[in-house]
């Protein structure tokens, strides 16, 4: 029936009422004429909703909503992507590997500038943070001479800005924050509320400190984001890239190995810096690409000096924001040739070192200072088909600092370590800047993740 046919007997109805109502008292007229009136209403009414909804399909017949797929590690490698100003590799003055080796030393060893910067950057984050976060301190920790900008500087920032708050106080600050947005008061665990932490100050940062968010990365076992600091604070008028964390524990772990290694044999702190800027420039310490943290190979070159007897064991200690490293007996250690040795030649037998051995069968151990026997795995073991790097914290031994090695992470250690040891197959002959040329995908790859975490688009110079 169309609605001009429903009109028309409604009208027809209508009029034969008034017919039959010349015989009825007021009262029941006038009840009479509510119930037509609202007869009426309600058939108009269905006509027009079963008008509107006649062209919408069944229920069973809408396509469901794609669901999102869970997070998975991206096993593609990156493609190459040409830059307008390509990176290129650092050029020397001196000749010969281990004079080369020196010269670099002394431009990336962190300065007194740059203990300063970061102590700044520090001071001036803590003055924001502690308008939401009373109580609240921050340290800030240079990992290399950050005045002299480097191609990855973004990729992997040689700052560390670390918030240290009481976690009862964090808690009662964040939820009074989530109260405000409407969110129920619910006690949250301990990431969580790290999360919400960093999330927080980020925007409060950005919004009154003139920070610039560069990217995140929440989905690490130690969340923390990567700002670039106001330029008004940079000698060359650009920003210096940061990592910002809460009461994360890994730079100051970091601090306290490479002080206690240092005034032990001063070489060591020169070792701890080259393995970190190779893995750097060689692109194999991105945590997002399933590779070891730059912590993890700060971690290797001091298990490797352990073994070489250039150092003791090592316990670290932790207490509040104060990190202390007790070392043992300096009778083990050696006294011999390798105390003459260069930080070039302790290099060359970092990666043949590392080269020759299976690090999936080993248990870096900073606190026994030596190799162990292989480690035991039971038939049914799941680790026996895909193995997993055991890199042990000295300041919290149930922590492994390999889980995040992921196959494709080993393999590209792998290939780095042949590659090196190929070059410095030629001793002094070998060119420092061919092994610290920067890494790019290979071209063959015809896709390319969006989240690469290497900026090859990065200065001219590596310093």
């Amino acid at each position: 029936m169309s609605m001009l046919e429903g009109l028309e007997g409604q009208g027809l109805l209508l009029l034969g009422s008034l017919a039959v109502t010349c015989f009825l008292e007021l009262q029941q007229l006038l009840l009479l004429a509510l119930c037509c009136l609202l007869y009426i209403l309600s058939r108009n009414g269905w006509m027009r909703l079963k008008l509107r909804y006649a062209a919408v399909p069944a229920f069973s017949q809408i396509p469901p909503c794609p669901s999102r797929p869970p997070f998975r590690p991206t096993s593609q490698l990156p493609v190459r992507q040409e830059s307008k100003v390509p990176v290129q590799p650092p050029t020397f003055q001196s000749e010969g590997f281990s004079a080369q080796v020196s010269e670099l030393l002394e431009v990336i060893t962190p300065s007194e500038a740059s203990e300063h910067v970061a102590k700044e950057l520090a001071a001036y984050t803590q003055t924001i943070i502690q308008e939401m976060l009373s109580g609240a301190s921050v340290e800030g920790f240079a990992n290399a001479d950050v005045l002299r900008g480097t191609a990855f500087g973004v990729a992997v920032p040689e700052i560390d800005l670390v918030v240290s708050a009481d976690p009862d106080c964090l808690e009662q600050q964040l939820q009074g924050r989530l109260s405000k947005g409407g969110i129920p008061k619910t006690r949250m665990d301990a990431r969580k509320m790290q999360k919400s932490a960093i999330r927080a100050c980020t925007d409060l940062l950005v919004a009154a400190g003139g920070f610039k968010f560069r990217r995140s990365a929440f989905r690490c076992e130690e969340p923390k984001v990567t700002l670039m600091g106001p330029s008004t604070m940079s000698v060359s008028g650009q920003g210096i890239p940061v990592e910002f964390s809460v009461n994360c524990a890994t730079p100051g772990c970091h601090a306290a190995l490479v002080a206690a290694s240092g005034e032990i044999d001063v070489r060591s702190r020169g070792l701890i810096l080259l393995v970190r800027r190779w893995s750097k420039d060689r692109g194999v310490c991105h945590v997002a690409r399933g590779h070891l943290p730059p912590y993890g190979w700060t971690l290797l070159a001091i298990f490797f000096l352990q073994v070489k007897k250039l150092l003791p064991p090592m316990t670290g200690m932790k207490s509040g924001s104060d990190y202390t490293v007790q070392t043992g007996h300096m009778s083990d250690c050696q006294t011999g040739p390798s105390e003459s040795a260069t930080v070039g030649c302790l290099f060359s037998s970092f990666i043949g070192f590392y080269r020759q051995i299976d690090l999936r069968q080993e248990v870096v151990s900073l606190r026994r200072g030596e190799r162990s026997c292989p480690k035991p795995q039971a038939v049914d073991d799941p680790e026996v088909l895909h193995p997993s790097v055991q890199i042990e914290d000295p300041f919290d031994p149930g922590r492994n600092f390999g889980a995040g090695l992921s196959p494709e992470g080993l393999q590209r250690l792998h290939e780095e370590l042949v590659r090196a040891d190929a070059i410095l197959a030629a001793g002094e002959e070998a060119l420092l800047s061919e092994i610290l040329e920067p890494w790019a995908p290979p071209e063959k790859h015809a896709t390319c993740s969006a989240d690469a975490g290497v900026e090859l688009a990065g200065r001219q110079s590596l310093f």
